[in-house]
């Protein structure tokens, strides 16, 4: 019979070889530990665009998330566009819900030191109602977790067509209430039953989205908040008493203008009753009319 010695340094290196990727598996495990909280940020809006406008943050939430990075310079800010179709129907607040809800959850449970401002813009803003929990109009969508409330830093919403039944979020939430703020401008059709389109696009230029954004950045840093608002309905208005209006089609219009409308920008109503038509043309003057009970 034969024996077979294997060599003891053969034995050696196989250990070493095992020791070496346990060791490196190890240090992979922890470079991806590292690497995923160097990518949380410490505060992330989640806003969602109005209705017709393309993907993205929107007119009012660009504006909002750049005002709100300024406020906080010192910390890392980061934004998420709600995913949803924002249609004419307004049956997508529902799932736009769903998907802000969704995200919140699977960023919080990557990110634990990541706190959240909410917010969104006429159709965006229902999409957050619905998020937090309150129910309006004929869709819904998934809430936020109950035990994810205190995660949630702020709300600000803009245009937002639960001011059509007299409420606010402030009135409507009892857990987000004295965290959030709505804004309507005088006129604003969406919000506040007027006749006055351009008041529903004049929240970036107004000076709304910044304001809403010192409102949100103090209650992030914890401080007490100060600004030119007070609870409940908060209409913002411009030096010259509101938004002007115009006489042309805006330039960065949210959404493309079909061919059969006019090229001139409908004449301002003389009236501000709540049921004055809206004199724009096509289904955005017919949904307005609707949606004002007209």
């Amino acid at each position: 019979m034969r024996i077979v010695h294997i060599p003891t340094i053969t034995v050696r290196v196989t250990v070493r070889a095992l020791v070496v990727g346990v060791c490196l598996a190890g240090g992979l495990t922890a470079a991806t530990s590292q690497s995923q909280a160097a990518a949380c940020a410490e505060v992330e809006v989640v806003f969602a665009r109005g209705t017709g406008e393309m993907p993205g943050l929107g007119i009012t939430g660009g504006p909002f998330v750049r005002s709100l990075q300024q406020e906080l310079s010192g910390r890392t800010v980061t934004s998420y566009a709600v995913d949803y179709a924002a249609n004419a129907a307004q049956t997508s607040a529902g799932p736009g819900a769903t998907d802000m809800s969704s995200h919140v959850r699977e960023v919080a449970a990557a990110c634990p030191g990541t706190r959240f401002v909410l917010g969104g813009y006429s159709q965006g803003a229902t999409v957050t109602d619905l998020a937090l929990g309150i129910r309006f109009g004929t869709t819904s969508g998934t809430a936020i977790p109950a035990d994810l409330a205190d995660r949630v830093a702020a709300v600000v919403v803009f245009g937002n067509p639960l001011g059509m039944t007299g409420r606010t979020i402030a009135q409507s939430s009892p857990t987000y209430g004295s965290r959030s703020r709505d804004y309507c401008n005088p006129g604003d059709p969406v919000c506040g039953g007027g006749a006055n389109m351009a008041a529903h696009l004049a929240y970036a230029s107004n000076g709304a989205t910044a304001d809403g954004a010192r409102f949100a950045a103090g209650l992030v840093k914890g401080a007490p908040v100060t600004g030119t608002t007070t609870t409940g309905t908060t209409p913002t208005t411009s030096p010259t008493g509101g938004p002007t209006w115009p006489t042309s089609w805006p330039t960065a219009w949210p959404i493309t203008r079909p061919t059969n409308w006019p090229t001139a920008w409908p004449t301002r109503p003389t009236t501000t009753t709540s049921c004055a038509p809206s004199r724009l043309p096509g289904w955005l003057g017919s949904w307005l009319d609707r949606r004002r009970g007209c």
